[in-house]
Parts: structure tokens; C-alpha cells; sequence
């Protein structure tokens, strides 16, 4: 028995040797492969490490500017609240007011906007008691906020007057612009606002216009280097159609900074009006009384008129009275001058009077003394 179990364990030594033989041979065989399949590779990696270099570049720099948006935007929204128009990334949220003084809207949504690239819009619709006074106060608290009207249309009829206005006012206001807009006086207002998120159109568009603006510098290098005009040609066109794009993109860049910067609101105010229907009652109202009322609005009239005069002459009063304080010293003075001309003159004609009744007075002497008593008299007419 102890032979037949040496005999075993010595084939079983046997055996693993063979085993352990063939599994090195495989294992050589297969570094053998990998080697050669890494060089391939290698290769291959070499020819393409510049474009992937590039492209790992751009999409690592898009992805670190998404990131660091997204970051910012988190932030926020977690240090101020919640956000109704940026949350979940939804670009079509509507947040309506829930009091007629607050339109549920807060500075720091405006915030997280600014950081995340949304673009808000507001629309209100309003009925105001006086549409004049109103239109005023919104033209007002348009340029107190630092925006602009960008479109205005108005109606007028019988039934109703009203205007519709397009403003933008800056991102940063937008919020007590909107509650300055609902503190003018109103019979009923309804409002929305929206929110639309270009965070990631945004990002895009920078990611686009790097390479692109890589291509640019790659076919001007390519240009300078050309010796065939066909190929120059061929670049050329091919540079333009890039410089194109890239004026493109720069375009939708700049629109989306300015909506993002500047919000939109849409206004309509409204007034309503006494109505045809009412117009048409009150010509068929009967004689008396439209003749009573014909009556109550002269004797108004003339009451208005009466308190302006009597305004006027409580106004004028203290010049009145000086003027005539005035005028009746001038006459005093006046008077009292006449009165002694007049004794003067009397006295001159009693003594001419007297000297005639003298015997010897001859009649040319009284003629010639008559003279300046003539002038006298004159003098006193005039």
C-alpha cells in the first residue's frame, strides 16, 4: 500500500509540473501579444496626442467653467433660499405673487440669475383709476430704475383707455421695480414671472468659440505657409466660413449677456370707461332732468367765477388801499392850492376895483394894470 502511495504523489508531482510548464509557455505567448498590441497602441497614441491634447483641453475648460457655475449658482441658492425661476435647471418656471404688496420675487433670485446666466421676464397686467397719472408714475419709475421703454401702444375708445409698455430695467433692480410698479394705485393686478436658464447654451458657445477661434489661427498659419493658389484659395474660403461662425457666436454671446443684464417687463394698464351703454342712458334721460342738471353746473359756473373775484380782490386788497391812500392826498394838495389861487385873484380884483372908483385914474393905466390880471386868471384856469 505505502508503494501504490509514493507511485500516486510522485505522478501528481509530475503532473503539476507539467501544468505549471505549460501555463508559463501561455503566459509568455500572451505578454508576447500585449507588447505588441502596446506598441501599436502607443503609436497610435502618438499620432493622435495633439488632437486629443486640444480636445481634453477644451472639454476640461468647459467643464471647470460649468463646474464653477454651477458652484456659484449653489451657493447661492443654498445661503439665500430657494430660487423659483433657476431651480431643477427648468427654464419655463412661473412664480405669481401671493399679496397685492409683494411680487413674490426676491433679490437674491436676481443673484443666482446673474451667476447662472438666466434671463427673467415679468408680466403684469393692471387697472388703474386714472390712466393718465398712472402712465406718468410708470415712465417715472422706469428711468428712477435706470431702464428704457423699448415699445409703447395705446388705445383709446368710449369703453376703455389703456397702453401697453415693453421696458427693460437692470437685472439687479428688478425686484423693487416690480414692487414699486404694484404700490400705484390699482383696482385689480395680475402678474407672472419667468425665468429661462442659458447656463449651459452659454457654456457651450464658449466652448465653440474657442476652437473656433483655434481653427482661425491654425488656417492663417496654414496660409502663410501655402505655395499653390488653389490651396490658398481653398483656405481662404474655408477662413471665412470660420470668421463667420465665430461673429456668430459672439453675436448670441452678446445678446445672451444683455437679456441676462437687463430683464423684461411687460405692462399693460388699463382704465375703464363710463361705457356706450351709459352714454346712451344718460341722452335718454328725461327733460327735467337734464334741464337740472343743465341748471346746477351754470350755478356752479357762476359760483367759481364769484370766488375768483372775491380771491382777487382780497389778493389786490393792500394795493388798493395804497392807491387810493395816494390819490386822495393828490387831490387834497391840489384842492388846496386852487383855493388859495383863488383868494389871491380876489383880493387883485378888489383893488383894481377900488382904484377905478378913484377920481383921476386914467382908463389906459387900469387897462395896462389888467394885463397881469388877465394872466393871473389864466394861469389859475389852467
Amino acid at each position: 500500500m505505502r508503494k501504490w502511495g509514493l507511485h500516486y504523489l510522485t505522478g501528481l508531482l509530475v503532473l503539476a509540473v507539467i501544468l505549471a510548464g505549460c501555463g508559463s509557455g501561455d503566459n509568455n505567448s500572451a505578454s508576447d501579444n500585449a507588447a505588441a498590441n502596446m506598441g501599436t497602441a502607443s503609436e497610435a497614441s502618438t499620432e493622435a496626442a495633439p488632437v486629443a491634447e486640444e480636445t481634453m483641453k477644451y472639454d476640461s475648460s468647459a467643464n471647470s467653467d460649468l463646474n464653477q457655475t454651477a458652484a456659484r449658482g449653489g451657493g447661492e441658492a443654498d445661503s439665500g433660499g430657494n430660487n423659483p425661476a433657476g431651480k431643477g435647471g427648468n427654464s419655463g418656471q412661473q412664480a405669481s405673487g401671493s399679496s397685492a404688496g409683494t411680487s413674490g420675487f426676491s433679490g437674491i433670485d436676481v443673484a443666482a440669475g446673474l451667476n447662472k446666466k438666466l434671463i427673467y421676464k415679468a408680466n403684469l397686467t393692471m387697472e388703474v383709476e386714472d390712466y393718465g397719472m398712472a402712465q406718468s408714475e410708470v415712465r417715472n419709475l422706469v428711468t428712477l430704475a435706470g431702464g428704457y421703454i423699448i415699445g409703447f401702444t395705446e388705445n383709446m375708445s368710449d369703453y376703455e383707455k389703456g397702453g401697453n409698455f415693453v421696458m427693460k430695467v437692470p437685472a439687479a433692480g428688478f425686484s423693487p421695480f416690480l414692487d414699486k410698479l404694484e404700490e400705484i394705485k390699482n383696482k385689480g393686478i395680475q402678474r407672472s414671472i419667468e425665468g429661462q436658464d442659458v447656463s449651459e447654451e452659454y457654456v457651450d458657445l464658449e466652448s465653440r468659440l474657442k476652437a473656433k477661434q483655434l481653427m482661425e489661427t491654425q488656417y492663417i498659419n496654414f496660409m502663410s505657409k501655402a505655395t499653390k493658389s488653389s490651396d490658398l484659395v481653398a483656405f481662404a474660403n474655408e477662413l471665412g466660413a470660420i470668421q463667420e461662425s465665430i461673429e456668430q457666436i459672439k453675436g448670441r454671446m452678446r445678446y445672451i449677456d444683455q437679456n441676462v443684464s437687463f430683464s423684461t417687463v411687460e405692462l399693460r394698464l388699463y382704465q375703464s370707461g363710463s361705457g356706450i351703454v351709459d352714454i346712451q342712458k344718460k341722452e335718454q334721460e328725461p327733460l327735467l332732468i337734464r334741464a337740472s342738471d343743465a341748471l346746477s353746473k351754470s350755478l356752479h359756473a357762476l359760483s367759481v367765477m364769484f370766488q375768483g373775484l372775491f380771491v382777487f380782490l382780497a389778493a389786490a386788497l393792500p394795493v388798493l388801499v395804497v392807491l387810493a391812500v395816494i390819490v386822495a392826498a393828490v387831490l387834497f394838495i391840489r384842492k388846496k392850492l386852487g383855493r388859495g389861487q383863488v383868494t389871491k385873484l380876489e383880493r387883485i380884483r378888489a383893488g383894481r376895483t377900488t382904484q377905478r372908483e378913484l377920481p383921476g385914474h386914467s382908463t389906459g393905466s387900469l387897462s395896462e394894470e389888467a394885463d397881469p390880471l388877465k394872466e393871473e386868471d389864466e394861469h389859475s384856469n389852467k
